[in-house]
């Protein structure tokens, strides 16, 4: 793992609500579970109904998140993420398709982390595995009530 890496992760961290629970040396033990991915301007990272199995740390950057409509090829931007923000999270834990597409707005950077990965830290690190976990039940139930909330307002 590159100091490069390191440091991405490191400067993130406190940014991820999925790594709250985490403190500098267990996410040290886990550094070599990442990847990093660079991302032109314009860059597909997944389309609505692609296999899952991943989720992405954004490091550099913006996003769109779009869902496609009843209306063929018309899609709505549901949110705009930057720096801190995770995309992708379901996947890790429901094994579903894609629910969005996920397109960067300009050059950026994003940390992935594969399902297999998660697996692999729950066995080698149990304690760690727990704690990122937790973190992701969080980043869920966070967006469950912000789109119950949205929900409500239309009513």
């Amino acid at each position: 793992m590159g100091q490069d890496m390191k440091k991405l992760i490191f400067d993130i961290k406190d940014e991820l609500i999925i790594f709250h629970h985490l403190d500098n040396e267990d996410l040290e033990q886990i550094l070599p579970f990442f990847e990093l991915l660079n991302c032109p301007a314009g860059t597909t990272i997944f389309n609505e109904g692609d296999e899952g199995g991943y989720a992405c740390f954004i490091v550099t950057g913006r996003f769109e998140v779009k869902k496609q409509t009843e209306f063929k090829g018309k899609q709505v931007i549901v949110a705009l993420l930057g720096k801190g923000s995770i995309v992708g999270e379901m996947s890790l834990v429901d094994q579903q398709s894609r629910s969005a597409t996920v397109v960067a707005r300009e050059d950026s950077q994003i940390v992935i982390l594969r399902r297999e990965a998660v697996e692999s830290i729950l066995q080698k690190y149990p304690f760690i595995g727990i704690k990122i976990l937790k973190g992701l039940n969080r980043v869920l139930s966070i967006r469950l009530r912000q789109t119950v909330d949205r929900l409500v307002g239309i009513f």
